[in-house]
């Protein structure tokens, strides 16, 4: 995997997510395709088209508008809410 993705991933854009309740992680990149799960708040949030939106704006500004960024989403097994 691209290093430089990765360190963007988890220095930029894993803490914002988080401090919303959420969590991302890469799950794969392979060439100009990236692909992420969502998971936490993210992932059963009714909003989180905004943040994909945001999170794709961010690679293709950093790494170019050829990125590709798909989204999985993993919900919880047991909501505590």
């Amino acid at each position: 995997m691209n290093d430089g993705i990765l360190e963007f991933m988890e220095g930029f854009i894993r803490p914002c997510v988080q401090a919303d309740g959420g969590e991302i992680v890469v799950a794969g990149l392979e060439g100009n395709r990236l692909r992420l799960v969502l998971m936490g708040e993210c992932a059963v949030c009714p909003k989180n088209c905004g943040v994909r939106e945001w999170v794709t704006d961010q690679v293709r500004q950093r790494f170019g508008a050829d990125m590709r960024v798909e989204f999985s989403m993993k919900k919880r097994y047991f909501q505590d809410r």
